[in-house]
C-alpha cells in the first residue's frame, strides 16, 4: 500500500511531520525545502530540476543532483524509517523525470482542508459549521510560513490564504443563518478589519447587525464600507451592498432572523425533492439506462457516453446507473478520475479491478496488458453480467484510456455495460481517445440539456414552495438552468427563508451569487494565472468586452488572451460569441466578486484610463473640437 496511515503533513503554518502523534525530525531548512516542494505539486510529478530550485534557487551547487539524492534519501528514512531498503520509496517514490509524493488525502493538512471547504458548501448549515469550524483549526500560522517569500512558493501561499479566507467567510454567513447574529457581530468586525475591502464581509456584518435590533449600527456599517471602497479603490459598493442598503432603510422581512425551530432544525428549510436529488427532466436518459440494465440482463453489452459542462448532471446519472444496476443485482465496479492522477499510468484500471490486475500491469509490452486487462473483464462477466462506470474520464490517465478503447471495440457477445461521463471544454493530452470514443457507432452519447423552465417550477416547489413565474423565470435565468447551479442557489434561498413571490424576484441574484461563488472560484482557481486574469477582464468590462479590450485591460499578449478566451469557451465560463459574455449571470458575479481587491483596483484604473483615451479621439461623441 502506498503511504504510511500513521503519517501526517502539517504545512498550515511551519512545516513539519508527525506519525502516531509523535513528532518526526525533517532535518534542516533546505532539506525541508525537498518535501515542501512535493508537497506543494500535490500528487503530480515534481521535476528534479524544480526540487533543485526550492532548495537553492537560481544558486545551485556544482553537484546539485547528489545533494538533492542525499536530501531525499534522509527524508524517506525518516518519513518511513521502517520500510526496507528496497521499499523505502513508498512515500516519496521516483516518477520518470522527478519525483511524487504518495500519501491519502487528509495525511497533509492543506489538502484535507480544502476537502473540507469544498464538502461543507454542499451541507446542511448544522453539520456545515462543524466542518469549516473542524477546518480552520487546522491552521497554525501562515501557509508555508517557513518559506514565505519564496517565488516557488508564493502562488500556493496565495491561494491557500485565500481559501482560508472564504472558509472564515462561510463559516460565519453560516452560523448566521442559524439565528447567531449576535453572537458573530465581534468576529465579523475582526473580520472586516482584516480586510476591509472585502464587500462581503460588510454584508455579513450589516445583516447581523439588523437581526441583532441594531438598525442605527447597521446602516452605519454600510456608510463605513462605501468610504472604504470610494477611498482605497475608488468604487461604488456593488449591487449586493446596495439591494442591502434598501432593504435595512425598507425594513424587509427577507433580512429577518430565522426562527428558533428552524435554527435548532436547519434541514428542515431546504424541503426535500419528491424526485431523488432533484433528478428531473431526465425522462430521456432515463429510459436509456434502464433500457441498457434490461438488455444487459439478457446479455447485450453497450457503452454509454454521458457528456456535457460541469454541473449539467453527469454524475448523478452515474449514480442512477448503479442503482438501477444494484435493482437488477448486477455488479458495479467504478471508478473517478481526477486531475491531480491522470500522470499515474493506469490510476483508473486500478480503481476498477485493484489487486486482481497486479499481474498483469507488470506486463512490459502495453498490447500485452490491454489484451490480459481485457481477459480480466471477461472472466468476471463469465459469472454474471457486469457494469463498468468511470466518472470524469477527461482527467483519465492515457493507458487507462487506451484500455477502455480497446475493451469498447470488443464488447460483442460480452455482457458488460461500460457507462462513462465526460465533463466538455477539458484540456486532454489523449483529445484523440477522448474524440474516437465520442465518435464511435457503437458509442451511445447521451447529452443532458440545461433544464427547462417547467423544470425549474418543479424544483422551486419543492424546495421553496409554488412560485410565482417571475421568481421561476428568475431562477431559471440566472443558472441557465444548470442543475448544479440551480441546486445551491434554491438551497441557499430555502436557508435564508426567501419566499418564492414577485416581492422577492430581486434577491434571486444577491443570493445565487453568493450561493455559488465557491463552485465558480475553485474551479477558475486551477486553471493557469492567465485564464484567470482574462476572466477577471471581461467580468470588469461587462457588456463591452471583446478581443481587444480584454487584451488592453489584462495586459497580456493578444494571442495568449486569444488562448485563454479559447479555454474559457471550452469550459462553458463564457458564452461562444462576441462580445464575450458569460454563460450565466451567477458565474459573471461570483468571478467578478473573487477578484483580489488590488487586481480589481487596477483593472479599475485601467479601464478608467482606456474610456479617457477612447473619448479623446477625434471623430469620438465626447472628444473636444
Amino acid at each position: 500500500m502506498d503511504g504510511d496511515q500513521g503519517l501526517q503533513l502539517h504545512v498550515l503554518g511551519e512545516l513539519t511531520a508527525t506519525r502516531d502523534g509523535a513528532v518526526v525530525d525533517l532535518g534542516g531548512r533546505r532539506q525541508r525545502a525537498v518535501l515542501a516542494g512535493l508537497v506543494l505539486l500535490r500528487d503530480q510529478v515534481v521535476p528534479a530540476d524544480r526540487l533543485v530550485h526550492c532548495v537553492w534557487g537560481d544558486r545551485p551547487p556544482a553537484d546539485a543532483s547528489g545533494a538533492l539524492q542525499a536530501y531525499l534519501s534522509h527524508l524517506r528514512r525518516r518519513l518511513q524509517p521502517d520500510a526496507t531498503a528496497r521499499h523505502r520509496d513508498g512515500v516519496i517514490a521516483r516518477a520518470g523525470p522527478g519525483y511524487v509524493l504518495r500519501l491519502p488525502p487528509d495525511a497533509v493538512d492543506a489538502w484535507a482542508f480544502e476537502t473540507a471547504v469544498e464538502s461543507a458548501a454542499g451541507q446542511a448549515p448544522g453539520e456545515a459549521v462543524c466542518t469549516l469550524d473542524t477546518a480552520l483549526r487546522m491552521w497554525r500560522g501562515p501557509a508555508y510560513a517557513d518559506y514565505a517569500g519564496e517565488a516557488w512558493a508564493e502562488a500556493e501561499i496565495a491561494r491557500l490564504t485565500e481559501l482560508r479566507e472564504v472558509a472564515r467567510e462561510s463559516l460565519l454567513r453560516t452560523r448566521l443563518e442559524l439565528g447567531e447574529a449576535q453572537l458573530v457581530i465581534g468576529d465579523l468586525e475582526a473580520l472586516v478589519k482584516d480586510d476591509p475591502l472585502r464587500e462581503e464581509r460588510w454584508r455579513l456584518l450589516t445583516v447581523a447587525l439588523y437581526r441583532a435590533h441594531r438598525q442605527a449600527a447597521a446602516l452605519e456599517a454600510l456608510r463605513r464600507a462605501r468610504t472604504v471602497l470610494a477611498d482605497e479603490l475608488g468604487v461604488d459598493p456593488g449591487p449586493a451592498l446596495r439591494s442591502l442598503e434598501a432593504e435595512v432603510l425598507a425594513q424587509s422581512p427577507h433580512l429577518d432572523a430565522p426562527t428558533s425551530s428552524a435554527a435548532r432544525d436547519a434541514t428542515r428549510l431546504v424541503p426535500r425533492p419528491r424526485t431523488p436529488d432533484g433528478l428531473v427532466d431526465r425522462e430521456r436518459e432515463l429510459a436509456v439506462l434502464r433500457t441498457a440494465i434490461d438488455e444487459l440482463g439478457d446479455g447485450v453489452s453497450g457503452c454509454l457516453l454521458i457528456e456535457g459542462p460541469a454541473g449539467i448532471g453527469k454524475t448523478r446519472l452515474l449514480e442512477e446507473v448503479r442503482r438501477l444496476a444494484a435493482g437488477a443485482d448486477v455488479p458495479v465496479r467504478s471508478a473517478r478520475s481526477s486531475a491531480l492522477e491522470h500522470d499515474f499510468d493506469f490510476g483508473v484500471v486500478r480503481q476498477l479491478f485493484g489487486a486482481e490486475v497486479d499481474d498483469v500491469l507488470r506486463r512490459e509490452e502495453r498490447f500485452a496488458v490491454l489484451r490480459g486487462l481485457c481477459e480480466v473483464t471477461t472472466n468476471l462477466a463469465e459469472t454474471a453480467p457486469l457494469v463498468l462506470c468511470v466518472d470524469d474520464i477527461q482527467w483519465s490517465d492515457e493507458p487507462s484510456l487506451q484500455f477502455l478503447a480497446y475493451l469498447v471495440k470488443r464488447l460483442d457477445g460480452l455482457p458488460v455495460l461500460v457507462v462513462l461521463a465526460m465533463r466538455t471544454g477539458e484540456p486532454h493530452h489523449a483529445d484523440n481517445l477522448l474524440t474516437w470514443l465520442a465518435g464511435d457507432e457503437s458509442v451511445s452519447v447521451l447529452r443532458p440539456a440545461p433544464l427547462s423552465e417547467e423544470a425549474t417550477a418543479l424544483l422551486v416547489t419543492d424546495r421553496l414552495g409554488r412560485g410565482a413565474d417571475t421568481f421561476v423565470a428568475a431562477c431559471h435565468r440566472m443558472t441557465s438552468g444548470n442543475p448544479l447551479l440551480l441546486r445551491q442557489l434554491l438551497r441557499a434561498l430555502a436557508d435564508e427563508g426567501v419566499p418564492p413571490d414577485t416581492a422577492h424576484v430581486d434577491t434571486v441574484r444577491a443570493v445565487g451569487s453568493r450561493a455559488v461563488t465557491s463552485l465558480v472560484t475553485l474551479r477558475l482557481r486551477r486553471m493557469p494565472a492567465t485564464v484567470a486574469t482574462v476572466a477577471h477582464a471581461v467580468a470588469v468590462l461587462g457588456p463591452d468586452a471583446d478581443l481587444m479590450s480584454v487584451t488592453d485591460l489584462a495586459q497580456r499578449p493578444e494571442e495568449d488572451v486569444a488562448a485563454a478566451i479559447d479555454v474559457l469557451t471550452r469550459s462553458e465560463i463564457l458564452l461562444d460569441r462576441q462580445p464575450l459574455d458569460f454563460v450565466n449571470p451567477l458565474v459573471r458575479d461570483a468571478i467578478h466578486a473573487d477578484i483580489p481587491a488590488g487586481e480589481r483596483a487596477l483593472l479599475h484604473q485601467r479601464m478608467s484610463r482606456r474610456l479617457k483615451s477612447s473619448s479623446s479621439l477625434p471623430g469620438h461623441a465626447g472628444a473636444r473640437p
